[in-house]
């Protein structure tokens, strides 16, 4: 078994807090809407109604990082208002967090993962699905002298515990060919955190999302592997099953959106949405200037072998009970 060690850090930061410096944070009291008019000029094309269907509002919860990018985007550039779609959004700093307020009934979706699907469908309170894979991305980041997992052996990663940092980490330590307890870990929950340590010295690598991972990379850390060079992917968006039950018209809405802001990433140069990622996201000009980003696909359901993993490890971990399986963790509708 890895070995953890416990630090609490509660911290919740706005975008613009949490991606500012990271050696000085300013505290919050809580989550962070971002305010943006759907029926401002953003809006490239005309409405896409087909028909009189009056939708209602969805409320999302995001994390700071790149599969964030569509649905912000498709927000800003009026894509949910083509729809006659409402999506308020609202960002956190950390799964904790954002756990928090889809356990309090304050969000009727999130960008997260296959573990936190597991943990809410086991926690039975507000249980989600996921309705699609995003293009999120890990990278285990490392000091100088380790460039492979290998090297990493007995050496201490940075992580936040029984989370999908920590399921990532365990099937790519797994993949290259060693034990979990190979290396040992430091549970962090708060992500700005985590790099803190990693710029300090005081672990030998961390495994961290975007912005964070470039920023490392950008700054003289080195890039071990990530989850897209290991083909796999963990991180979707769900919906809860109140909203999966009452709100399907206003799902596919968002995902037909969502899609349009695929589109848009993907055929655009970074310095055209530049100003949303400052403007509307947070990000400060120097991080989104090392920000690599992935090729962003259309949205599509998770692939069968990580949902068979992410049973597979959260039963290891005894995290759920017998009974799961990969099919309670997904719902089809927005392909309905």
């Amino acid at each position: 078994m890895k070995k953890f060690r416990g630090l609490a850090l509660c911290m919740m930061f706005s975008f613009v807090v949490i991606l500012a410096a990271c050696s000085g944070y300013s505290e919050l009291s809580g989550p962070v809407a971002i305010i943006v008019d759907d029926n401002d000029d953003h809006s490239s094309e005309e409405a896409l109604l087909t028909d009189e269907v009056e939708l209602g509002e969805l409320t999302v919860g995001l994390m700071p990082s790149i599969d964030a990018f569509p649905i912000v985007i498709a927000h800003y550039n009026g894509y949910f208002a083509d729809e006659g779609l409402t999506v308020n959004l609202e960002a956190f700093s950390g799964t904790p967090y954002r756990d928090a307020a889809l356990q309090a009934g304050e969000l009727d979706a999130a960008t997260v993962d296959l573990v936190a699907v597991g943990l809410s469908r086991e926690a039975g309170v507000t249980p989600l699905r996921a309705t699609g894979s995003t293009s999120g991305r890990f990278t285990l980041v490392a000091g100088a002298g380790f460039d492979t997992i290998e090297a990493l052996a007995g050496e201490t990663v940075v992580i936040s515990q029984n989370t999908a940092i920590d399921f990532v980490l365990d099937q790519m330590v797994d993949l290259a060919g060693f034990d979990a307890d190979h290396i040992e870990t430091l549970a962090i929950p708060a992500i700005p955190a985590r790099l803190e340590y990693l710029r300090a010295g005081n672990v030998a690598a961390a495994l961290l999302p975007e912005p964070w991972a470039s920023v490392a990379i950008a700054e003289g850390f080195y890039g071990i592997t990530n989850t897209i060079e290991i083909g796999f992917i963990p991180f979707v968006t769900a919906f809860r099953d109140e909203a999966l039950e009452n709100q399907q018209a206003e799902i596919q809405a968002f995902y037909r959106a969502y899609n349009r802001a695929i589109d848009f990433l993907n055929a655009s140069e970074l310095d055209d949405y530049f100003h949303i990622m400052v403007d509307v996201i947070g990000f400060p000009e120097d991080v989104a200037q090392h920000l690599i980003l992935p090729e962003f696909t259309h949205n599509v359901m998770p692939e069968d072998h990580v949902l068979e993993a992410a049973i597979s490890w959260l039963l290891s971990r005894e995290l759920i009970t017998e009974g799961m399986d990969a099919e309670d963790l997904v719902d089809h509708v927005a392909f309905e």
